[in-house]
């Protein structure tokens, strides 16, 4: 399932590049891509929204 999200708290592409790189290291997410620009991700995956969200949070990002 592709879920979109608003990411909040990354300051540079660096922050970008590293959060898309931790999610694309989860056995459970197929793509991912996050844009910094657009403080967006988009993520095909087999988890829920909520699990998607904590990741992310427990990445040191907001996502909603």
């Amino acid at each position: 399932m592709i879920i979109e999200l608003s990411i909040s708290g990354m300051s540079c592409g660096g922050c970008a590049a590293s959060l898309q790189k931790a999610l694309l290291a989860q056995p459970a997410i197929t793509a991912a891509e996050v844009d910094f620009s657009r403080h967006q991700a988009v993520v095909d995956t087999a988890l829920s929204r909520t699990e998607l969200v904590a990741l992310i949070e427990a990445q040191g990002f907001i996502a909603e």
